[in-house]
């Protein structure tokens, strides 16, 4: 596991002086305490004179430590988020720097703590409507429960949190990825019966050659869009690049398509509107994985349709709270930091993003 190594520079020299003359096991002045100035530096410093000291010190002393530290460094979050009815960007970055910090020490230290406690962070962000700091810091760094991903001490058989994650229009980052594991899983699974391997082989041969009609029904849209996926993209074969993009951009089309019907085809009802929200959210995952292009166009057309039907209910609570406008960096690795933020589009009919534009 890589772990955070410190840097050579004046700070560093004078931490390793302070290191020199402080033992792990004796108690100091101000003992484990984080400001709310530098929280950052305070908490490393700590953590490079109390815990990864270069001097044998007893486990338990260290993991006592390590402890201290972090019930230190979590009590300050708290109050850089909380104490105050709105923080300040200076605090929410502090914070998010910190949180960062904390849970890669977490993942290698020991993150029961931090797992059953990040969620109380993440019920009173979304209790307060801090809807930035939950998309863009918690999310997209992907600062919920720590897993295999982030820690040995889980295999691949533990739960990832995906559940953590879905909250305020919100998908877990690694969502799609983790479709491509579970099929693969289920394809090596020694009990599968020999009618599923047929139909498998089947579907891998059909995705070969991308001759597969594309039908997502209204009756159970996001169903028909999962199952297509499954078959012609999630396969157990290697597929040709330009086959396997014009798979995924058939299935987009579909996609698109039935989500148009259900919205705009005679008076939609309130179970029309569910699903073609719920595929509509499902579909912006995938195109954020396979590519965004296609959607990232669509997705202006279908914002014009609405304003244009006065449709401000669905274009409110499904389009905007629940940010499913064109991926940038926020969702997908196709963009990066550099990339602007579609915050105009969302900016209609009386409506805000639900971000800010970040300062350059």
């Amino acid at each position: 596991m890589l772990k955070r190594k410190a840097e050579i520079s004046e700070t560093d020299n004078e931490m390793a002086t302070t290191a020199s003359k402080t033992s792990p096991t004796t108690p100091v002045q101000g003992d484990f305490i984080i400001s709310k100035e530098e929280p950052l530096k305070d908490y490393i410093k700590l953590i490079e004179t109390r815990v990864t000291i270069d001097q044998i010190v007893d486990d338990e002393v260290t993991k006592d430590n390590f402890n201290r530290i972090a019930s230190a460094a979590r009590d300050v979050i708290w109050q850089l988020l909380f104490s105050d009815e709105t923080p300040d960007a200076e605090s929410q970055k502090k914070a998010g720097e910190l949180l960062e910090e904390l849970k890669s020490d977490v993942s290698f230290y020991g993150p029961w703590t931090y797992n059953e406690w990040i969620v109380k962070v993440r019920d009173e962000l979304l209790k307060r409507q801090l809807i930035d700091f939950w998309r863009d810091t918690i999310v997209h760094k992907q600062l919920g429960p720590c897993w295999s991903r982030d820690s040995d001490l889980f295999d691949c058989d533990d739960e990832p949190p995906l559940e953590f994650y879905a909250h305020a229009g919100c998908v877990a980052p690694f969502a799609a990825s983790l479709k491509v594991r579970a099929a693969e899983k289920a394809a090596t699974s020694g009990d599968e019966e020999a009618s599923n391997q047929i139909e498998r082989d089947s579907n891998n041969a059909t995705a070969l050659t991308g001759d597969f009609e594309a039908h997502i029904s209204k009756t159970e849209p996001l169903s028909d869009y999962r199952d297509l996926m499954k078959r012609y993209v999630l396969t157990t074969v290697i597929v040709p690049d330009e086959i396997h993009k014009k798979n995924v951009e058939k299935i987009g089309q579909a996609a698109r398509n039935v989500v148009w019907q259900l919205l705009f085809e005679g008076t939609p009802t309130d179970v029309e509107y569910q699903k073609a929200a719920e595929l509509l959210q499902e579909y912006k995952s995938d195109a954020g994985f396979y590519g965004p292009w296609e959607y990232n166009d669509w997705i202006v057309k279908l914002r014009d349709e609405l304003l244009q039907r006065n449709m401000l209910t669905f274009w409110g609570d499904m389009i905007v709270k629940r940010e499913l406008g064109p991926c940038c960096a926020r969702d997908s690795d196709f963009f990066d930091g550099d990339d602007s933020v579609p915050v105009e589009f969302y900016n209609k009919a009386g409506f805000k993003a639900p971000f800010n534009m970040p300062q350059k």
